[in-house]
């Protein structure tokens, strides 16, 4: 387990960790999920019909906490295979794309950091809401990290309009702010987030976050 050192406020693993993991390279290549858009693409069918197969259980696919379908290519051309219809479109192999969206720079750094020790990731930053919501208008992630508190727009009305737009209402969110009372984790829920973490956010709780929204694997 990865020990850690509070900086600023929140968990940092300690250097010589830090560097351990990053000279060991079965620390990269995780396994790439497709979200329901890339897949229906790569099938040539429509998402309504790649959902209705995964709810059938004719299809195998991955939940994520969210309850949004994610799959396999392995798995996707074995069904095209069974059912006999040729794939379209072409998958290319490309980083999971994180955006952290956080008026506090240590903790934009901190996330920074935490994930040098990975291969297989592109990070984005954003410091308030609206400053993310222009970053997604050109560049769709598959993770959003996003705080509660910040100027301009808010996390909640930020996690709000990400639902409203058939582009985004299947992105992963993983809410980390230090005010969470009740009726607001009620509120975060009920926008198909079920991730929320407390800050201060230790390096270990993070990691372990963003493994389950994007289905990836340690090596």
């Amino acid at each position: 387990m990865l020990s850690g050192i509070l900086s600023g406020g929140y968990f940092f693993s300690e250097k010589k960790l830090l560097k351990k993991a990053l000279e060991r390279k079965n620390y990269n290549n995780m396994k790439k999920y497709l979200k329901s858009k890339e897949a229906a693409k790569y099938l040539g069918i429509s998402r309504s019909s790649l959902s209705n197969w995964a709810r059938q259980k004719l299809l195998n696919a991955a939940i994520t906490p969210g309850g949004h379908y994610r799959f396999l290519q392995e798995e996707l051309d074995k069904f095209a295979q069974k059912r006999g219809f040729e794939t379209v479109g072409n998958l290319e192999n490309e980083d999971t794309k994180i955006l952290v969206i956080d008026d506090d720079k240590m903790f934009r750094k901190f996330v920074s950091e935490a994930l040098e020790v990975f291969d297989g990731y592109e990070l984005r930053e954003a410091s308030d809401g609206m400053e993310g919501a222009l970053i997604i208008g050109s560049w769709n992630p598959d993770l959003v990290i996003a705080d509660l508190r910040m100027p301009n727009m808010n996390g909640i009305d930020f996690c709000k309009m990400l639902r409203k737009n058939e582009d985004t209402n299947d992105v992963e969110v993983i809410i980390a702010s230090a005010y969470l009372s009740e009726e607001i984790k009620k509120q975060i829920q009920s926008l198909k987030i079920n991730i929320i973490l407390e800050k201060p956010v230790r390096l270990t709780t993070l990691v372990a976050a963003i493994e389950k929204c994007t289905g990836m694997k340690l090596k």
